[in-house]
């Protein structure tokens, strides 16, 4: 079957400052379409290219966690509790909830001299379950460590320990680590602090909206291990190279950011973000990119950014990166396994 690149021209039409990105097709007909918005910057965080409008203001949710990591490095907490790299690399995770991911995040509470009952990240079905298609046995999805935002909690409340503050209260806006976090994402990614958006994320700690084109610099800036001052410059790095050496800590089996982190050993740092955000920031070229898909449809999110690679030549021959291989215009299959369609990347990187 030969899938067709033709772009509609929705967006044109409705002015809207965003572009079809993907087609979804059933059979040879184009069943339903998706609207992103692209950032790619250079090393200097100078926009290099573009889909839709890069400046829009988007809600970054999980994909700024290494950056709000950056404080319970920068500040002596890191090194005062012992954080491994892998531990810090959970902290920086939407992790799977495994067996693996939940000893981590507790070791994580007991070095900082916490425990389970102080999480504020609420509970849910472990994603590692619903991926393997397994439900809970054991009281799973009740269990908060299992949470895929648990790992940050715990880097939360060990900095919270830290300053001296009340742990019960270390989700709080005005909060010394919440203060402390929400002026670190917005110097890290060259937006003012007190410009960032504002709310309430699904594991209800403080979430921030920001232009994707900021956010593409942050991920730029995390791959080189950039900084304001050598302490940042080496806070980035750290966590930098926890990510790196620990893939798997950071997403999971069966995830895109694993499976890209395990594709380019040492070379990328890669954060997705609930509604559809993603953030990739490349050693070699010196690079940051940030996705959204407007729909917030996550189905879209990852062929896209697969896309993105291979337009700005990062990837060549898919067959090369065999575990990205089911992420490039992957099949919809029915519940009987049928091949039934694809999804279809289907924009163009304009330069800026």
């Amino acid at each position: 079957m030969t899938l067709s690149n033709s772009r509609f021209d929705y967006a044109e039409a409705t002015g809207s400052g965003v572009e079809v990105a993907a087609h979804v097709y059933r059979g040879e007909t184009v069943e339903s379409l998706h609207y992103a918005a692209i950032a790619v910057v250079d090393a200097s965080g100078a926009l290099t290219h573009y889909v839709g409008d890069p400046t829009m203001m988007t809600a970054t949710r999980s994909s700024v966690k290494p950056f709000q990591a950056l404080p319970l490095v920068k500040s002596g907490a890191a090194d005062r509790y012992g954080l491994t790299p892998k531990q810090l690399a959970v902290i920086c995770a939407s992790h799977n909830g495994s067996d693996e991911h939940r000893d981590t995040v507790l070791s994580v509470l007991e070095a900082g001299g916490n425990d389970p009952s102080m999480l504020q990240c609420g509970t849910h079905w472990p994603l590692q379950m619903r991926l393997f298609n397994e439900y809970p046995q054991a009281g799973e999805d009740d269990d908060p460590v299992r949470h895929n935002c648990s790992g940050k909690h715990s880097g939360f409340l060990a900095l919270t320990r830290f300053l001296g503050g009340a742990v019960e209260s270390y989700l709080e806006k005005d909060s010394e680590t919440q203060r402390l976090v929400r002026e670190a994402v917005g110097r890290y990614c060259e937006y003012e602090p007190e410009k960032l958006g504002v709310a309430i994320d699904g594991c209800s700690a403080p979430v921030f909206s920001m232009p994707l084109i900021n956010l593409a610099r942050g991920f730029q800036k995390l791959a080189a291990g950039a900084g304001v001052d050598e302490a940042e410059q080496a806070a980035a790095t750290r966590i930098r190279d926890a990510m790196c050496a620990h893939p798997i800590m950071v997403s999971g089996e069966r995830r895109f950011d694993y499976d890209l982190a395990r594709s380019m050993p040492g070379r990328v740092v890669c954060k997705v973000g609930a509604e559809a955000v993603q953030g990739i920031g490349l050693v070699d070229p010196p690079i940051g990119i940030a996705v959204k898909v407007l729909d917030g449809g996550t189905r879209a999110r990852d062929p896209i950014s697969v896309e993105v690679l291979r337009q700005l030549g990062i990837i060549d021959k898919i067959e090369d990166f065999p575990y990205l291989k089911g992420y490039d215009r992957p099949e919809i299959r029915n519940y009987r396994k049928l091949l039934t369609g694809h999804i279809v990347p289907t924009f163009t990187l304009k330069r800026a």
